[in-house]
């Protein structure tokens, strides 16, 4: 019985120090700093998750528009194929765009982190389009800027 108890408490340590390893590894922009990305026009590829009617209302300009929103299914991870294959030409760091740079975009990262992409490439947009604070920016194919 005690055995039992103390295989079962560590296992979930070791499952909560995975989980936090996962996050620490991840890397998130602010968007002060990716506004000087984009004003220095830094190489990099925008990969933008959200769904379709988001998209439209609301992107950067150059962003790749992969739908693959919430990126938990193989179908929509398999979305992210054209952004692995950009940076196995490019070799360019990677931002994901989601709505608001949680969840999906954590499993958008660490999906393209296990696929090749080296995690120091991969960056997260940290608040998503949602927070971004310069709406002018933003375009919006159903009718130009937000």
């Amino acid at each position: 019985m005690l055995r039992s108890v103390v295989i079962i408490i560590t296992s979930i340590l070791v499952l909560c120090f995975s989980a936090t390893t996962w996050s620490a590894e991840l890397n998130f922009v602010k968007a002060a700093t990716f506004k000087g990305w984009l004003k220095e026009k830094k190489p990099m590829i925008l990969a933008d998750i959200q769904k379709v009617p988001g998209f439209k209302t609301h992107h950067f300009y150059g962003a790749v528009g992969t739908n693959a929103y919430p990126a938990k299914t193989d179908q929509e991870k398999n979305k992210l194929d054209v952004i692995l294959q950009m940076h196995e030409k490019t070799g360019m760091d990677v931002v994901i765009i989601g709505p608001r740079g949680g969840a999906s975009s954590k499993r958008t990262a660490k999906h393209l982190i296990e696929k090749g992409i080296p995690a120091e490439k991969v960056f997260i947009l940290k608040g998503g389009v949602n927070k971004w604070p310069d709406r002018e920016m933003l375009l919006n194919v159903a009718g130009g800027c937000a």
